[in-house]
C-alpha cells in the first residue's frame, strides 16, 4: 500500500462527508453491496426521514423497490467508469407521486455517490406539451373537420340547396364549432390549472357546492335534484380556482346522473390536522375502478358522448388544481352504484380558522 492511499483515506472520507453534508442536493454514499454508508440532510429530508434510518443497509430496497433490482444491478455493474441513471416515480408521504432521476457515479474502492434529483416539475411541464400537441392535433381536428366538409357542402350546392338541408348544414357547423371553442377553453384552463394559487387564502367551500349546485339547477331547472351541502367546510386555496375544483367534479356528478330520475349530490367532510379531507359523492353510472388510474388522465374518457363524457379534461384539471394547492384527490366507484370523490386541500391555518 502507498504512503498516498494510507493517509488519503480516512481524510477524503471526512471531507467528502462534509462536503456532501453541505449540499443541497439529495445524496448519498452507497457501497457496491447495496449498502447506504452516508446520507446527507438534503436526501433525508426528500424522503422525510432521517439519515440514521436510511444507514447500514440496503435502503432503496423499501424506499424504490420497483427500481430495488436495478439499482443493484447498477451499483454491481461490470463497467464501473460508467455512470447510471434511473428514473423512478415515488409517493412521498404527503401522498403525492414525484418524478425523480437517480445517477450513480463511481467514488473508487467499491462506493458510489447517489444523487436524487426531483424532476417533478420537468415532467409534469413535458406531460402538458403532449397534452396540448395532442388536443391540437388529434381533439381539435374532429371539429374542423366537420366545419370543413359542411361548409364545403354549402358552397358546392350554392343556391340550388334545400333549405332544410342548409339549416343542417348549418346547425352541424355550429355544433362543431361549439365543441372546438370549448376545447380550446379546456386546453387553456390545462395550461393555467397547474400554476400555484397566487393569493391563497381562507375558502368557503360550502358556499362554492351552493353555488355551483344552484347553476346546474338553473341551466336545467327541470331535472330534479336531492343535493346536500354540509356547511362550515373550509380549505386554504385560492377561491376563483377551488371553484373550478369543484365545479369540474360536480358538474361529472350532474352529466352522469343523467339516466336518474332525480340526482343526488352530496358534499361533506371535515379537519384532520393541517389537511381538509372533503367528500363529494353521486348515485351516477359509477365506473370499474379497474380503469381508475384513466380517470384524472386528458382525453382518457371512461364514458361515451351519449352516457354525459365530454372534452375528457375536466378531471384532470381538477387534479392539477388540486397539486397545485399542495393536495390531491382520490377516487372509489361503483358501476350504476355512483362515485364518491375526496379531495384532500390545506386547512385553514389555526390563527384563521375563525373564518367570518
Amino acid at each position: 500500500m502507498s504512503d498516498v492511499a494510507a493517509t488519503r483515506s480516512p481524510v477524503v472520507a471526512g471531507a467528502a462527508a462534509r462536503l456532501l453534508d453541505a449540499l443541497r442536493v439529495p445524496a448519498a454514499v452507497l457501497g457496491d453491496d447495496g449498502h447506504w454508508r452516508h446520507v446527507n440532510p438534503a436526501l433525508a429530508a426528500l424522503l422525510d426521514t432521517t439519515p440514521a434510518e436510511l444507514l447500514g443497509g440496503p435502503a432503496h430496497r423499501h424506499v424504490w423497490p420497483d427500481v430495488a433490482a436495478q439499482l443493484d444491478s447498477a451499483l454491481r455493474r461490470e463497467d464501473p467508469a460508467a455512470p447510471q441513471e434511473i428514473a423512478v416515480t415515488w409517493t412521498a408521504a404527503d401522498g403525492h407521486p414525484r418524478d425523480l432521476r437517480l445517477s450513480l457515479q463511481p467514488l473508487g474502492a467499491g462506493e458510489l455517490v447517489l444523487q436524487v434529483e426531483d424532476v417533478t416539475a420537468l415532467t409534469t411541464l413535458e406531460r402538458l406539451h403532449e397534452t396540448l400537441a395532442f388536443g391540437i392535433s388529434h381533439e381539435l381536428r374532429a371539429p374542423v373537420r366537420v366545419i370543413e366538409q359542411f361548409a364545403r357542402r354549402l358552397a358546392t350546392q350554392g343556391e340550388v340547396i334545400e333549405p332544410a338541408t342548409a339549416q343542417d348544414h348549418l346547425q352541424r357547423i355550429r355544433d362543431a364549432a361549439g365543441h372546438a371553442g370549448r376545447l380550446i377553453d379546456g386546453l387553456l384552463e390545462t395550461i393555467r390549472a397547474s400554476r400555484p394559487p397566487r393569493s391563497p387564502g381562507p375558502v368557503d367551500i360550502s358556499l362554492l357546492g351552493e353555488w355551483i349546485c344552484a347553476e346546474l339547477q338553473d341551466a336545467e331547472p327541470g331535472r330534479a335534484a336531492d343535493v346536500h351541502i354540509a356547511p362550515d367546510l373550509w380549505a386554504w386555496g385560492e377561491e376563483h380556482t377551488l371553484k373550478q375544483l369543484l365545479g369540474k367534479l360536480i358538474d361529472n356528478a350532474w352529466r352522469f346522473s343523467a339516466h336518474r330520475e332525480r340526482v343526488h349530490i352530496a358534499l361533506d367532510g371535515e379537519r384532520h390536522g393541517d389537511r381538509m379531507h372533503l367528500r363529494l359523492r353521486d348515485a351516477g353510472r359509477g365506473f370499474d375502478m379497474r380503469y381508475a388510474d384513466r380517470l384524472f388522465v386528458p382525453f382518457r374518457r371512461l364514458h361515451g358522448v351519449d352516457d354525459g363524457a365530454g372534452h375528457g379534461l375536466g378531471l384532470a384539471i381538477a387534479q392539477r388544481i388540486a397539486h397545485a394547492h399542495g393536495g390531491l384527490i382520490r377516487v372509489q366507484s361503483e358501476p350504476d352504484v355512483g362515485t364518491t370523490f375526496t379531495i384532500e386541500l390545506p386547512a385553514v391555518p389555526d390563527e384563521d380558522a375563525s373564518a367570518p
